[in-house]
């Protein structure tokens, strides 16, 4: 849209946000050297992405779980005749319309289920009233689980509602990762809400079939599946009925038992309508059609065939078992050997070996079926390949994935065709006819010479699938080409992919690490796996990545790679090398899962330029790199411990880590409750009202429960596996929640609040159980005792008081402290509390009697914000805001420091490579860095120190001015920080200590591997030595990106394009940088030619210098001191003069060749906020504190004309010549942008002036910077947000047309086709960020993507993401440069 365009005037329309990279909004418009994001108001523009989404849902449910799929065809149904009784008693339930809304058919195995359920199915398409199915099966990966169930479902009743198509698309545009979410909250926004839209007419019932049941995976899901789909006929007013059937299993029956579910269904136990009569007239008819179809080896044999007493016989055999018959049938009807002499091998076989079984019948037919292929170890290597199948494949696939010219799959598969479903043309995949078939082949004593071991051909099947995938994959397997093409933009990338990938490869892209998960854990390695595992993981590994970004499973990469890793550590020779690998492969896709999930070939351009250089992958696989980034500072120590980097883009408020360390649930704002996989950092769930703020979450010690509590006052639980709401109650307190906690057994919840009341319920019933309200003051803080018969609570009324929670009633209250209580902590044994106070000290108390045993103090700057109990309850440890300290519970030795900021910032002094640093760091007392920790960090991160611990480890994590910290209690810590961002809100650490998880202000949910070495004091060191520039402050671009001004600690550097040094410009001292370091300010000329910095006096703060200097060189030029209170300070375009405004009105110009300097202006007036050469520099524009312009004459310092229509600050301007026709300069315009946010254009020559944004209209407030385009006819303006505008500026109207324009009122608007008129073109994006400058057509999108114009250039850590309006984009050379203030600064520059 719109490329290669200009002069773009969309007036009044929107363009709207589609997710993912279907279609972007905000499409940039190029005006001259500027660009802004197209989004102009009034009607809509929609792009139509409702086939994208459609296509989402379909990718992913499960087609081959449809009675009429391909890939069960021919599907097991009851043979014409048969089943008479059962089939009539279903279609009765089914038809009448005052039957039970659920049918729930169970049967041991082999009685027919599946093939009732596929007659029935099939019965009622016909009539059209069957609505959808679902067929499980454990021999399908996507029929064996719940996850796809709902998206199936969902799809098949698109087409049999289609009314409720519109429905389904809005819940997927609201939330396109619904598929994807955990059970319930599929079954709401899918199915429940979509059918209460539907308009269609329905006479009679429609039948929802789900079939073998006890086929899923995961018991649990299997009974919140049940409890789901009976909401279907009690959520809905639709005519439905469900059927069910599965195995009577304990943990089904017992759910469907349940009272609420039981009086919905019919159950109907399959064994109680006789199979006998079914199955000898099944028998009699297939074989007299296997007598017709080998009338030339049966013409000797009389009819009936078999007799009547044979017949009997059989049917005696099965034992109401319809496999047994069907393989009879298949067995005997084999097309290349005798009927008559087979049968009779069955009824003459005792099956002696087995007799004492029920299946001695069955498994002696089975053996019979096997021994027709000759040699029974191909026989049995075939068979232990398709049982060990993660999903079924065709014979052509298992043949290539074998690779073994002297077995041919091909021919073994049809003649094991008694036991083995498969069609003759190999299209349809291998199965096992019948789940017992399964259960006999791995049991010895049933299957005998023929049986397997799984681990053999599982660990073979392994193997197949590293050797297939190393032979086969390369980079750029589907052709894309173009790195910044998305998956989604190739139309034909499904087409693609199905010529690339063969049924084999694809296999063993998806399936090989189920097999190793499969082996056990018994230390033997196996020499050709672990070579064709070793190769695969150092040539393809990459092109692995690229392939499952293709196949859209790029998240299943991470849990792969883990069970990889986990496979090789059990060995007793454990393969370091490929270990490191694959856990450098895990972090790799996990921080670049965002771009290579979106763009398969970015795994070659972002995630290969972003990884550390001295790591595995990129040594391994930088030759497959599509690109180069140069980075500044590297970011190798800062990525070795980040897992994942999760960009929510509001504030998070708390995250915390599931007892099982599987979840991680965040609370923030206009987020709900976000839940996520903390293997993969997947979403898994969102819980509760979006829009509205959570403020803590909480897990149960049992992790079956996570509460949560909300502004308002709401407190909400839920069952995290399933997403099921379990309880809220709305309003339960009148003021902000403070706290909330589950009781150590998981019965209870209390929640404390401002209001100063205590609020209890009990989990189990979802009730409140007590309101306790003694506290005086807000609550602050909660813990229960270890036998959850006690509840301890602290307030800002600086008491403690015991409750128990059997009687809610108050024990007593303990008081003690000063101030406000924080924090409090009981001891395991219950018999011990500390408490933590405003008052900076730790109280222990005897909670038999209330009384405070020890008071402990020293050392505490501030007031205690957590206090925990460790080594048995012997010590306890206290954080305050600058300090962690242990002490002894009951003795009285020495308290020992665990951590303290200012021995922190010692330490970093001694590291840093600077005189001055060091003389500080081994020389100046402790109360320096004391002092230095109060003002290096004023005002740039949270006050409070926020700090975690490990329940089932010593671990601990805390974060204290932007920085994160780790340790093990009891010994002191003082290691390099793991992490340094400029605010973390909130922390947790996982049970075990393994992980650890942050949130900050700006959304972003970092997970952390504490098991990661991070780097050491004397290697920061070195590499502080090495390279200058690593840390870098602050950067200062010229406007043509040729030169940088970098500020490094303590010291400023000129460098060129290429990151060199040209020049150290400027040393700051240690305690100046402490105070003055902001106000050094730095700009270039607009033609770059010379730079030029004020800098301040250190003894005297009014007084400033400005530093002139050649940015080719960095030489200096000249030097202008004693200038008394600047306050601003510009060049003009050649760099030849430098004027600055400073006291009260009055302007200083110097000549920077001559370095004379002039005096104009006021010295009585109002200060000069903002100041602007003319193009010519003849003349001199400056905006005041008051609001007052003014051009001056530079030369002769003549006040040529005066604008004072606002009172409001001027805080930017910008100027334009106008038509070179007017020589006196009078055409000439000023755009003036204020404070309150009004913008107007400006001519001096006639006073003439026109409103683009009045103060009172303004929708964002002080505009800080305006600029026009190179011809003058266009005006970019930014507000404080970041949000820019682009104006229509004609020089063409005459100043009568802009006087009575800007008499016009906002509702009478201005004529669209009057172009002579100024008006609004376009609005940014307030959450992309443009170039500073507006220069180029680079942005970063929010979610991270650097482009120019529509193209991906890279995708950008969230961490590495601008945060701010001073990014600045050049281009220059075939390469884009990027500076960018986020938490750090980085220069990046991506050349193809």
């Amino acid at each position: 849209m719109f490329n290669n365009s200009s002069h773009i005037d969309a007036s009044h329309s929107t363009f709207s946000e589609v997710h993912r990279d279907q279609h972007y909004n905000a499409r940039p418009t190029v005006q001259g050297n500027q660009t802004i994001n197209t989004i102009v108001h009034g009607n809509q523009i929609l792009q139509d992405s409702h086939s994208n989404h459609i296509e989402a849902l379909q990718k992913a449910s499960a087609p081959s779980a449809a009675h009429d799929s391909a890939q069960r065809y021919p599907a097991p149904k009851c043979i014409e005749g048969t089943r008479i009784e059962l089939l009539a008693r279903i279609s009765s339930w089914a038809d009448e319309p005052d039957q039970k809304p659920i049918c729930w058919l169970n049967g041991r195995p082999g009685l027919g289920k599946s093939a009732v359920s596929q007659t029935i199915a099939e019965k009622y398409a016909s009539q059209k009233r069957l609505a959808a199915s679902f067929f499980f099966s454990r021999r399908d990966l996507e029929r064996r689980t719940t996850q796809h169930v709902v998206p199936t479902l969902t799809t098949q009743l698109l087409s049999f509602l289609p009314s409720i198509r519109p429905a389904v698309i809005a819940a997927l545009e609201n939330d396109y990762m619904i598929p994807m979410k955990v059970l319930r909250e599929q079954m709401e926004k899918l199915l429940l809400d979509t059918l209460s839209t539907a308009t269609e007419t329905l006479d009679a019932p429609v039948l929802i079939v789900v079939d073998a049941l006890d086929e899923c995976d995961d018991e649990s899901l299997v009974s919140e599946l049940i409890t789901l789909l009976a909401l279907l006929p009690r959520k809905t007013s639709l005519p439905l009925r469900l059927l069910i059937t599965s195995r009577p299993e304990p943990w089904i029956e017992s759910h469907i038992h349940q009272p609420d579910i039981s009086a919905l269904t019919l159950p109907l136990e399959i064994h109680t309508f006789s199979a006998e009569a079914d199955i000898r007239s099944f028998l009699r008819h297939a074989l007299d059609d296997t007598y017709d179809q080998h009338l030339q080896v049966m013409i000797d044999v009389p009819r009936p065939w078999p007799s009547l007493d044979g017949l009997e016989r059989i049917v005696n055999k099965t034992g109401g078992l319809f496999i047994f018959a069907f393989t009879v049938v298949k067995f005997v009807g084999a097309k290349t050997h005798n009927p008559a002499l087979r049968l009779q091998a069955i009824l003459e076989d005792t099956a002696s070996e087995s007799a004492g079984s029920a299946y001695a019948d069955l498994d002696s037919l089975y053996r019979d079926a096997i021994s027709t292929f000759p040699d029974p170890d191909v026989a049995r290597l075939v068979l232990g390949l398709v049982y060990c199948m993660t999903i079924p494949m065709t014979v052509s696939g298992l043949h290539k994935l074998l690779q073994r010219p002297d077995v041919d799959v091909r021919l073994v598969v049809p003649t094991l065709n008694s036991v083995l479903l498969a069609s003759e043309d190999g299209t349809q995949p291998i199965q096992f006819y019948h789940a017992s078939f399964r259960d006999f082949l791995i049991n010895p004593h049933r299957s005998q010479k023929y049986t397997i071991n799984p681990d053999v051909y599982h660990r073979l099947m392994a193997q197949l699938c590293f050797e297939t995938m190393s032979n086969s994959l390369k980079r750029d397997m589907c052709g894309i080409g173009n790195p910044a093409r998305a998956n989604s933009e190739v139309p034909d990338l499904a087409e693609r992919r199905e010529t690339a990938f063969d049924e084999a490869l694809l296999y063993a892209c998806c399936y090989w690490s189920r097999h190793l998960a499969q082996l056990p854990n018994d230390g033997v390695s196996n020499e050709a796996l672990l070579s064709a595992l070793n190769r695969f993981s150092t040539t393809v590994l990459l092109c692995w990545v690229e392939a499952l970004s293709i196949f859209g499973k790029l998240e299943s990469a991470v849990v792969m790679l883990r069970e990889g890793i986990r496979w090789l550590q059990t060995l007793r020779e454990v393969p370091g090398d490929t270990i490191k690998l694959f856990q450098s492969a895990e972090r790799f896709v996990l921080f670049y899962m965002d771009p290579i999930s979106q763009c398969a070939l970015h795994a070659y351009v972002t995630a290969i330029s972003f990884i550390p250089k001295d790591g595995v992958i990129y040594k391994t696989f930088k030759h497959q790199s599509l690109g180069t980034l140069l980075m500044q500072p590297p970011l190798s120590g800062y990525l070795a411990n980040l897992r994942r980097d999760i960009s929510l883009h509001n504030p998070i408020h708390s995250v915390v880590f599931s007892p099982n360390c599987g979840l991680i649930a965040t609370a923030g704002a206009k987020q709900g409750v976000q839940v996520w996989s903390a293997i993969t950092g997947g979403n898994v769930a969102s819980l509760g009202d979006h829009s509205s703020t959570s403020l803590f979450v909480r897990f149960s010690p049992s992790g079956a429960f996570l509460a949560a509590a909300f502004e308002g006052g709401t407190v909400t639980v839920w069952d995290p596996k399933v997403g099921r709401e379990h309880m809220k109650h709305e309003s339960c307190h009148t003021e902000t929640i403070t706290c909330i906690e589950f009781s150590t057994d998981s019965a209870l919840l209390a929640s404390g609040s401002r209001d100063h009341a205590i609020q209890v319920w009990s989990v189990e019933t979802a009730k409140p159980l007590y309101r306790l309200a003694s506290h005086e003051g807000p609550v602050t803080s909660l813990a229960f005792s270890c036998d959850s018969l006690r509840l301890f609570s602290g307030s800002e009324d600086n008491l403690i008081i015991s409750w128990d929670v059997s009687t809610g009633k108050l024990v007593r209250g303990m008081m003690g402290h000063r101030k406000p209580v924080n924090c409090i902590a009981v001891s395991k044994d219950q018999s011990i509390l500390a408490s933590g106070s405003e008052d900076k000290t730790i109280k222990i108390w005897d909670t038999s009697s209330g009384k405070c045993t020890r008071t402990l103090s020293k050392g505490h700057h501030t007031g205690i914000r957590s206090v925990h109990f460790f080594d048995e309850d012997k010590r306890v440890v206290a954080a305050c805001d600058g300090a962690i300290i242990s002490w002894a519970v009951t003795s009285r030795t020495a308290s020992e420091t665990i951590w303290a900021v200012e021995q922190f910032l010692k330490t970093t002094a001694q590291r840093v490579p600077s005189w001055q640093t060091k003389v500080l760091g081994w020389g100046a007392p402790t109360s320096v860095f004391r002092y230095m920790s109060h003002h290096i960090f004023d005002g740039t991160c949270p006050e409070h120190i926020s700090i975690a611990y490990a329940h089932q480890s010593p671990s601990f994590v805390f974060a204290h001015m932007g920085y994160l910290h780790s340790g093990s209690l009891p010994t002191p810590t003082n290691n390099p920080p793991l992490r340094n961002k400029s605010t973390v809100t909130t922390v947790s650490i996982s049970s075990d200590g393994l992980w650890a998880a942050t949130g900050d202000p700006l959304g972003s949910l970092e997970i952390i591997d504490l098991t990661a070495k991070g780097r050491t004091w004397e290697e920061l060191e070195r590499s502080a030595k090495s390279d200058p520039l690593s840390h870098v402050g602050e950067i200062v671009p010229s406007p043509n990106g040729g030169r940088f001004i970098l500020r490094c600690i303590f010291q400023w550097y000129l460098i060129d394009a290429d990151y060199q040094i040209i020049k150290k410009i400027l040393d700051i001292g240690v305690m100046e940088s402490i105070r003055d370091s902001d106000d050094v300010k730095f700009k270039f000329s607009a033609d770059g030619s010379i730079y030029f910095c004020v800098v301040p006096n250190f003894f005297n703060d009014n007084k400033s210098t400005i530093r002139v200097s050649d940015s080719v060189t960095g030489e200096h030029r000249a030097q202008f001191t004693g200038l008394k209170n600047v306050h601003s300070f510009v060049a003009s375009a050649d760099g030849a003069w430098i004027a600055c405004g400073r006291g009260l009105g009055q302007v200083d110009v110097f000549q920077v060749a001559s370095k004379e300097r002039t005096n104009i202006g006021e010295s009585n007036g109002s200060p000069i906020k903002v100041l602007v050469f003319s193009d010519e520099a003849q003349e001199i524009v400056g905006g005041s504190e008051t609001g007052v312009v003014r051009v001056w004459d530079r030369a002769s310092g003549e006040c040529k004309a005066t604008f004072g229509a606002s009172t409001s600050m001027v805080t930017a301007l910008a100027y334009a010549a106008g038509t070179p026709a007017t020589a006196d300069g009078g055409g000439a315009r000023i755009a003036i942008g204020r404070e309150d946010g009004s913008l107007c254009v400006w001519s001096p020559s006639t006073s003439a002036s026109h409103d683009l944004v009045r103060g009172d209209q303004a929708t964002v407030k002080h505009v800080d910077f305006v600029r026009f385009s190179d011809d003058q006819t266009r005006l970019t303006s930014r507000g404080e947000d970041g949000t820019a505008f682009s104006w229509a500026i004609s020089f063409d109207a005459d100043d009568t047309d802009m006087a009575r324009c800007t008499r016009r009122t906002r509702q009478e608007g201005v004529d669209a086709h009057n172009t002579s008129l100024p008006h609004l073109l376009s609005r940014s994006d307030p959450e992309d960020t443009v170039d500073s400058l507006f220069h180029t057509a680079y942005r970063v999108r929010k979610d991270g993507w650097l482009v120019e114009g529509d193209r991906r250039v890279i995708w950008l850590p969230p961490f590495t993401r601008p945060h701010g309006k001073n990014t600045f984009y050049a281009y220059e050379n075939g390469s884009v440069a990027l500076c960018t203030p986020s938490s750090t600064w980085l220069f990046l520059r991506y050349v193809k």
